[in-house]
Order: structure tokens, then C-alpha cells, then sequence
């Protein structure tokens, strides 16, 4: 019978590569439309950022993980488990500040030109590739810390080692150190957390208040088409509820599993997996909703 641990360890493996298949696709059906048009959207800018972000996550997140079981317990050293880490924190906050900025700006786009922020709303499409560039210079410069909070394997007997992980181990500096990261990483995760429920409730007011005006419309046609950008922005609300319910349910694990000093194994890759949903299932959402997409599938 296969155990539980073997399971979540497959089911990871499988949906890294999914996931990577489709962020690959996303990247180069953006990279065909900037040789085609010459330039991006602000969406597609934004988009890309996410794409590369959620590549990155998957890679420093699922293939490493998976390898231990399957015998390679130790092809990874300290300094390896250092910037696997490392790169994995960075890209996983890049994928929730982009996901902020994407439900943030498409927020903004469909408000009126008559409101209060009808300047910005100008202003943001011509300056958003800048906020995705400082993302990740933040993510960068703020996660310089975590290579001090990871050890390779093989320094398992180290007293100071928190969790194993089964190919690197999670250390414990000191109680302040600890601390201070726990609060900074925090308030990070729920200044952008706040940001898209925000905006989450923002578009689903306009989607309600767009629907109370058309409705006498529907009356009338046939068949009521649905506007390109009542469509995207169904869509980013989507992608933006799908984030923040697989980062709450992971860091409920992941917290969960930091309570116990030996917390056993299916917690940690149980956290992992649901981590790895969204970076995984949002290309596949961008992709769906992309007219240009859904045209040459229905065609083929």
C-alpha cells in the first residue's frame, strides 16, 4: 500500500511539472504577441512578472522536494539548500506582490474617469513595468536572511536544527532574529493580503453595479455579449481569490507545522503542495481567459 507521504510526494512532482508546462506556455504565447505587436499591454507586463515568479517558485520548491524520496537524499549541500531557499522565498513573495499589483491596477482601470483616482488611473499603465522591477529588488534585499536560516542534510545533528525537511534542515538563530523576520515576513504577507481583498471587493462592487445597469439591456438582445474587460477583470478576481485561499490554507500548515520542533514530514509537503496550487493553476486561468487563446482552441 502506498503511504501517505509517497502520495503527496508524486502528486508534487506531477503538478510541478504541469505547472511548469503552463507558465512556459503563458510566457511564450506573451513573447509571440510582443513580436507580433511590438509592445505589451500593461496586463501582459504584469502578467509576465507572474509567470516568471511562479516558474521560479515551482522550481525551487517542488523538484527539490520531491527528490529526497526517490533516493537523492543528499544531492543537495549547504550552500545549495541555501539558494534553493533563498530563491524560493524570493519568488514566492514576487508571485504575491505581483498578484497584489495585478488585482490592484485592474481595481483601478475600471474605475470611472470622473472618480478621485482618475489621474493615477492614467498615469499606471505607462509606469508599470517600474513596481514589478521594485518587487523584486525588494524581495531580493529583504529575504538576504533566510540562507542563515537553512542548513544542508547532512548538518542535521546540529542542536540548533528547527524542522527537517528531508533534503535541507530549517535552523533556529536566536529568539530575536526569529522574531524580527517572523514580524517583517508577516506584515509583508498581510499589507498585500489587505491590497487584494481590497481590491477583490472592489470589483466585485463594480461587476454588481455594472450588472444593475445592463440588466434592462439583456431585455432587449438576444444574445448580451460581455465586454473585454468585464471578462479580464472576472478573471484576475478569480486569480486573486485563488491566491489567497492556497496561501491561507498553506500557512495554516506551515504554522501548524512550526508549533511541534519535530512535526512529522506529511505537514510540511501537505504546506508545500498547497503552495504550489497557485503557481501552478494560474496560467492556466490567464490562458483561458485570453480571447486571442480561446479563439484558436475553439478553431482547432
Amino acid at each position: 500500500m502506498i503511504s501517505f507521504d509517497l502520495a503527496i510526494d508524486v502528486a508534487i512532482l506531477a503538478q510541478t511539472g504541469i505547472g511548469m508546462v503552463g507558465n512556459a506556455s503563458l510566457l511564450c504565447h506573451y513573447i509571440c504577441s510582443l513580436c507580433r505587436r511590438q509592445r505589451l499591454r500593461p496586463l501582459e507586463q504584469i502578467i509576465n512578472h507572474l509567470a516568471l515568479a511562479n516558474t521560479l517558485t515551482l522550481l525551487c520548491g517542488g523538484i527539490p522536494r520531491t527528490m529526497a524520496p526517490f533516493g537523492l537524499k543528499y544531492f543537495l549541500n549547504d550552500v545549495g539548500c541555501k539558494l534553493v531557499f533563498y530563491f524560493h522565498r524570493v519568488a514566492w513573495g514576487n508571485s504575491l506582490s505581483t498578484t497584489c499589483l495585478l488585482g490592484g491596477f485592474q481595481a483601478l482601470s475600471i474605475r470611472p474617469t470622473n472618480s478621485r483616482w482618475a489621474e493615477l488611473k492614467f498615469k499606471s499603465p505607462k509606469h508599470i513595468n517600474s513596481p514589478c522591477i521594485l518587487s523584486w529588488v525588494f524581495h531580493l534585499l529583504g529575504n538576504i536572511i533566510v540562507p542563515m536560516r537553512v542548513t544542508g542534510q547532512k548538518n542535521h545533528g546540529n542542536s540548533s536544527v528547527k524542522l527537517n525537511l528531508g533534503y535541507c534542515s530549517r535552523v533556529f538563530i536566536n529568539a530575536i532574529t526569529e522574531s524580527i523576520c517572523s514580524v517583517i515576513f508577516s506584515s509583508v504577507d498581510v499589507i498585500c493580503l489587505g491590497l487584494m481583498i481590497w481590491a477583490s471587493g472592489s470589483m466585485i462592487i463594480f461587476l454588481w453595479r455594472h450588472k444593475q445597469r445592463v440588466q434592462y439591456i439583456h431585455s432587449t438582445r438576444r444574445s448580451p455579449q460581455i465586454s473585454p474587460e468585464t471578462r479580464a477583470t472576472k478573471s484576475i478576481l478569480i486569480l486573486v481569490s485563488a491566491f489567497v485561499i492556497f496561501y491561507s490554507l498553506s500557512s495554516a500548515f506551515e504554522m501548524y507545522a512550526y508549533l511541534f520542533d519535530s512535526p512529522q514530514l506529511w505537514l510540511v509537503n501537505t504546506s508545500v503542495f498547497l503552495a504550489s496550487c497557485f503557481p501552478t493553476l494560474s496560467p492556466f486561468l490567464l490562458l483561458k481567459s485570453d480571447t486571442h487563446i480561446s479563439s484558436l482552441c475553439s478553431s482547432c
